[in-house]
Formats: structure tokens, sequence, C-alpha cells
């Protein structure tokens, strides 16, 4: 075994079915009294709650959330969060609901307390990002990673399917990409199989199931373990790609990971033999194509696996191609712009890889 250095983040998670009820008791034990309550849309229900149940500790609450954090929206809410003369930020939602949070953690030195509804693992890491100009600027700075994150497996069992498969394959993204990032190490590698292995094992039941509790809490599970593995090594190709594709073209961030992870894998798959065996174990293949797996799994969980489909227009992928070239500094595989351009050919149109 090669030497390695492994720096476990600092964190609280407080997980299982019910435990909504205890973000008021996590914001005392924070010794934190005014509370900047961000619930997105999908999270109105929830943010009454919460809203009850934090009651005068709470001095603003936001409900304007959209995906990639635009700057004018994060310059915004700090401005409200500075009138209201908040002290700590709590969360309810998706990515996005994280993502406005961290801008506040990052402007403001806020402490978040972050409850997801979803499978985006943002909530378990240091990276931020904001987009202005038709580019997302993105980040690492330990001072936006939530003080305490609590996972509820009963608040995804409303989550609808068209949701849930996408951002699972956010997760499931994260994990893939954590076995040879920078920073990957042994430790990182194990959180991040057994990650594989719990998505892959409920995502199916959960899309053609989705009041299944036992399956939903297996599946934030691998949400969670994706969301450290990716804290502790970071991003690469995969993700710059997805990164480019929602930044400038507008494209659902969750959407574009399950038409472009088994390609990204399959670019990566001959530069990596070790990794990808593990990988392909992990989804229950040994000994075959990991990239085909997870072409597969998309299928049988019914979620895109065409760029085509997402939006996007054939005369959009040199752009995106050159783009995500620039961005792309570090890839176990040689990267350029034509390579590029060939894999989001192939992803555009859908096949199997």
């Amino acid at each position: 075994m090669k030497p390695f250095t492994y720096e476990s983040l600092p964190g609280r998670v407080v997980f299982g079915p019910g435990r909504v009820t205890e973000v008021r008791a996590e914001v005392e034990a924070l010794d934190r009294a005014r509370v900047f309550l961000i619930a997105d849309g999908a999270a109105k229900a929830l943010g009454d709650a919460v809203a009850e149940q934090l009651g005068d500790r709470m001095v603003r609450r936001w409900d304007e959330v959209v995906q990639h954090v635009p700057v004018e929206l994060a310059d915004r809410a700090r401005a409200a969060a500075t009138e209201a003369g908040a002290d700590v930020a709590v969360c309810l939602g998706g990515g996005s609901s994280t993502g406005l949070a961290k801008a506040l953690a990052l402007s403001h030195g806020l402490p978040i307390v972050a409850v997801p509804t979803t499978y985006a693992g943002s909530e378990m890491t240091p990276i931020y990002g904001l987009t202005g100009g038709r580019h997302k600027q993105t980040g690492k700075d330990l001072g936006v990673l939530p003080k305490v994150v609590i996972y509820d497996p009963e608040l995804t069992l409303g989550l609808p399917t068209g949701v849930t498969g996408p951002s699972a394959f956010n997760a499931l993204a994260h994990c893939v990409e954590a076995l040879y990032a920078p920073g990957c190490n042994p430790v990182t590698s194990a959180l991040a199989l057994e990650g594989v292995r719990a998505i892959h094992r409920s995502l199916p039941t959960v899309m053609d199931r989705p009041d299944d509790l036992d399956a939903r809490t297996e599946l934030l599970y691998g949400a969670y373990l994706a969301g450290v593995s990716l804290a502790t090594t970071g991003t690469g190709l995969h993700h710059k790609l997805c990164h480019v594709l929602g930044g400038t073209f507008n494209l659902v961030h969750a959407d574009t990971h399950s038409v472009i992870l088994p390609h990204a894998v399959a670019f990566n798959r001959d530069a990596l033999p070790g990794e990808m065996a593990r990988l392909a174990e992990a989804l229950g293949v040994p000994g075959g194509d990991p990239a085909g797996a997870l072409w597969d799994l998309a299928v049988a969980s019914h979620v895109p696996t065409s760029l085509a489909d997402l939006g996007l227009r054939e005369e959009d992928l040199p752009e995106a191609a050159h783009r995500a070239a620039a961005e792309i500094t570090v890839n176990p595989a040689p990267v350029d712009e034509a390579a590029l351009a060939g894999l989001l050919e192939r992803a555009f149109a859908g096949d199997r890889p």
C-alpha cells in the first residue's frame, strides 16, 4: 500500500427517521439564537414545521432558491441576513438551498445546520459554487462546511421520482470520482465503494416503490457517504463537465449526472484498471464493465441517458467541449478539446458506452 494522508473533516451528523424534530436543539447546542431559515419551494411544508419548532429564534425566512446560486441572489440573501442580524443559517431542501446557505457562511461566517431532502451530498463538503455571466465558479473553504447535518429519510418519502433518480446519480458520481480524484486514499475509497453499493442496491427499489422507507434510508446513507467522499477528495472530469453544462447552458444540474457518468467512466476506464475493477464489483458486475453497468442502472432507474433529452442543442457541443477543456487540469486519461467533444457527442446520442 502506498503512503497516504487522510484528514477527517469536522462536523456532526444526526441520522434517522423523525430526527428533523431536533433542529432547534442543534441550534441551541451551537449557542446561536438568531436563525436565518432557508427553505426552497419544494420544502414549504417542512419549512412551516421547522419555523414553528424554532419559534422566536427565527429572525428571517427565505424561500427564493435557484440552482447554481446566482451571484445576484446570493447578494440579496446576504443583505437580508445582515438586516436580520442572523447568527446561524438553517437550510432545508436540496443542494441549491445548501448552496445558498454556504454563500452566507462564506461572506458572514454563519454556521450552518443543514437538513437535506435530496441526495446531493453538498451538505458534507466545504465546496461552494456561485454563478454569474454564464460561468459557475466553485471553490473550497472550510468555513462553509455545515456544523450539523440532520439526515431524516422520512423527508425524502415525498420526493418525486423525477428528482430522486437524478439526485441519487449525483451522489453516485461523487463516489465514483472519489476513487481517483486528487486526494484519494484507501480510506476515502472504502467509503466511496460502500456508497456505491448502498446506492446501487437501493435506487431501483426507491424508483419503483417511492414509499419504501428502508430503501429510502439506505439511499440516503449512500448519499451521505458520497458527500464525505467528495469532501475529502474532490471533483474531476465528470463534475467539471456537469458544471459547464449547468452553468453555461442552464441544464438541471442533477439531470446531467446520469447522462455524463457512464461516458466519463468509459473515458477513464483504461487508465484506471484497479479502480475500475473495484467499481465493477461494487456495481454487482465483478470482472465486468462499470461504464455499461452505470448506464444499465440509469435505464433501470428511469433517469435521463441523453443530453438531447435534457434540451441541449447539438450545435452547443463544441462550446461545451471548449469550456470544459479549459476547466479540467487533472485527469487519469489525457484530456483535450477533441477528446471531450467525442465524449459529449456520445452522451448527446445517449447510447450505451
